[in-house]
């Protein structure tokens, strides 16, 4: 099984439509991404890339843009 696409994540953690999760969503522009469900996404996301994210790298991970960002940062893993 491959991981899915980081919007679909996204959305899937949310609780939300896929269609509603774009690169420009981010807390304040998205509805149910809180800060509760922000920790879930980066645990979330830890578990389904293989990843360790730092403390900083959770941090700035507050949009899609971000995310994608944090995910492609040679210092993941």
């Amino acid at each position: 099984m491959h991981a899915p696409d980081l919007l679909t994540l996204i959305a899937g953690t949310l609780g939300i439509p896929p269609a509603e999760v774009t690169e420009a969503s981010d807390m304040t522009n998205t509805r149910k991404w809180d800060s509760l469900r922000q920790v879930m996404l980066m645990t979330e996301m830890e578990t389904t890339y293989s990843i360790e994210l730092t403390d900083e790298q959770m941090t700035a991970a507050t949009s899609a843009a971000n995310t994608r960002a944090v995910l492609t940062d040679p210092g993941v893993g």
